[in-house]
């Protein structure tokens, strides 16, 4: 008989969900991969990148990565999970 494995989260098309329904590790995923995009663009404007496209390569990758299925995940975040998101990427 084939022992199978207990796991505490799994990712399901890129969302990562817990055992009891938190997206709580998605969403510091999802934070960590903003923060390390918005070093490259203070490195990219470093460089001497144009303003206007700053925000398109922002809106591309840092608005897609937090909507991606946004839909389906939104209505696990706790407060402070929104609180997290909005704190962390907006500022």
């Amino acid at each position: 008989m084939t022992n199978i494995a207990r796991v505490t989260s799994i990712k399901v098309l890129g969302v990562t969900l817990t055992n009891s329904l938190s997206v709580a590790e998605h969403v510091q995923a999802v934070i960590s991969s903003c923060v390390h995009t918005l070093y490259a663009l203070r490195i990219l404007r470093d460089h001497g990148m144009d303003d206007s496209d700053l925000q398109t390569v922002y809106r591309s990758v840092v608005t897609a990565k937090l909507t991606y299925a946004s839909s389906a995940w939104w209505g696990f975040t706790s407060a402070t999970d929104r609180q997290r998101l909005e704190t962390s990427v907006v500022t």
